[in-house]
């Protein structure tokens, strides 16, 4: 009796979850994304929008809901889950918001189901003016620094991924910078264009137009990039790696479904993202801004994010709450 009892409330579980997706979607899935228009998330939240209606078939928009790290748009999804509608679509800058004690009350990896990781970017940067006096390269950037401690500024934005690699800097060149807090991506850009500030982190395909111009008032030099090898669109960007210094970092874009979003409609957002990654538009715009289309299941993106989360700890264990 007791087997048939299983096998019955086996049956009824598969029953459901072909019922949840028997009309999915009905309307359109939003992509609620912490950023402000025009930086790299909320762009490639829009070419993973675009992909996704182009193979799918479904009404996918982009929402931007800034502020708080990520806070304010993760706490409103939690608040108005709205099961298989409300994707939050960012990067690993929450780990580093977690690990800071701004995400009060919840954590990404336990109050959410991750449904997919469809974008690794390894273009992380470090970037100067091309007017820069003081060094050109990590070099005598570093050889400076030493003889001149705490002077040259670096632009982040404190919490963020580019907090993070500044610090992994830090740690493994033995050098300290005077950390400045510059906003936004756009206006760390804006302050280095300016001559007022020294080094910012970024990504490599946020500056491209600076690094290729032929103006020498709008030139940029990158320094290096944080990753194992040289990007296959820029084999002329050095790694910190091979200039000696091992500091890594991918920064990674995922799904993020609430807990009340039901397992089949994950695993068909999942599927989605494997067939979006693959449209010639999507890979185009990946190409053009030196990040990489990525493959993972619900599991190993879970897996991944909780391994980057315990990287970024052994980095920031000092700022943990």
């Amino acid at each position: 009796m007791k087997k048939i009892v299983t096998l019955f409330l086996a049956v009824m579980m598969i029953i459901a979850a072909f019922s949840a997706l028997a009309d999915w979607p009905e309307r359109a899935i939003e992509l609620i994304v912490p950023a402000n228009p025009g930086g790299d998330t909320d762009a490639n939240a829009r070419a993973l929008a675009a992909a996704l209606t182009e193979e799918m078939g479904w009404d996918v928009i982009v929402t931007n809901m800034n502020g708080g790290a990520g806070a304010v748009a993760f706490e409103d999804v939690l608040a108005n889950p709205d099961p298989g509608y409300r994707f939050v679509f960012y990067h690993s800058g929450a780990c580093i918001t977690q690990i800071m004690g701004m995400y009060e009350g919840y954590t990404v990896i336990d109050d959410f189901k991750l449904a997919g990781m469809p974008v690794l970017d390894y273009s992380n940067a470090f970037v100067i003016n091309a007017q820069n006096t003081k060094f050109s390269d990590v070099a005598s950037m570093v050889e400076y620094m030493k003889a001149n401690p705490n002077d040259v500024t670096f632009a982040t934005e404190t919490g963020s991924f580019t907090h993070l690699h500044v610090l992994a800097f830090e740690q493994a060149s033995g050098v300290k910078f005077n950390i400045v807090d510059a906003g936004t991506a756009a206006q760390k850009t804006t302050e280095l264009l300016g001559q007022r500030l020294d080094v910012i982190g970024t990504q490599a395909g946020l500056v491209r137009d600076y690094l290729d111009t032929t103006d020498p008032t709008q030139k940029f030099i990158c320094l290096g990039i944080l990753a194992d090898e040289r990007l296959a669109a820029r084999p002329d960007i050095p790694t910190m790696k091979e200039q000696g210094y091992d500091v890594v970092f991918s920064k990674f874009f995922y799904l993020a479904a609430p807990n009340a979003t039901d397992d089949a409609i994950v695993t068909a957002m999942n599927e989605g993202l494997q067939k979006a990654i693959e449209n010639a538009t999507f890979k185009a715009y990946c190409e053009n801004a030196y990040v990489n289309p990525s493959y993972m299941t619900p599991e190993d993106t879970e897996k991944y994010y909780s391994e980057q989360y315990d990287l970024y700890l052994s980095y920031l264990g000092d700022y943990a709450e």
